[in-house]
């Protein structure tokens, strides 16, 4: 393996290219250039994960070919959705959907204590919540989060030892509390340069 490869040659080696081994391939008469985009958009949005992931990927995908010898490759679409299946992309990879965290929503869930728990909400499912029960569910994570992470934080305070899993848990959160808690400030502030203008 080169020192060279990228992200998208990683995913070509341990996904695609053994797919195709496998006997994945276009319909005649496809247009060559539109298939190079669809994989070239495959490896692109599978990037993110791990080597195992993508072997997973490739254990699920050789028996979902379309065709009447399930031979042919499954449109994007399809390839993407098995993706959030094994590895949700992160909404960083999704910056239309990421946007919504610098509007007055992501301002809101900041206030209520819930940002974290939204983050990971839209990080699985790839919307926000709307019905009743996802609010309620978010608003119930977003709780049980901030209760954990004040109850770690005392014990550290206090000079008690946390537990490994403990530790790794309170630095994933305000790492990424931190980086939303930003994200939700240049919103306020643009919307506070727009009000300006």
């Amino acid at each position: 393996m080169s020192s060279e490869e990228t992200k998208r040659d990683r995913v070509r080696r341990l996904l695609i290219q053994p797919l195709t081994d496998d006997g994945f391939r276009f319909k005649r008469g496809s247009d060559e250039a539109k298939c190079a985009r669809d994989l070239d958009r495959i490896a692109d949005s599978l990037s993110h994960m791990s080597d195992v992931e993508l072997e997973r990927m490739r254990a699920c995908l050789v028996t979902k070919g379309e065709g009447a010898s399930r031979n042919f490759w499954p449109p994007v679409a399809t390839v993407l959705a098995f993706g959030e299946f094994v590895h949700p992309r992160p909404l960083e990879a999704v910056p239309e959907l990421l946007s919504w965290f610098r509007s007055r929503a992501g301002e809101a869930a900041l206030k209520d204590g819930r940002l974290v728990a939204e983050y990971r909400f839209w990080e699985q499912k790839k919307r926000p919540p709307m019905s009743a029960m996802d609010k309620k569910r978010v608003a119930d994570r977003g709780a049980e989060y901030e209760h954990k992470a004040t109850v770690l934080r005392e014990k550290r305070a206090d000079g008690r030892s946390l537990m490994v899993d403990d530790v790794q848990w309170l630095d994933w959160y305000e790492e990424l509390s931190d980086r939303l808690s930003r994200m939700v400030d240049e919103g306020i502030q643009a919307r506070g340069q727009e009000d300006a203008a």
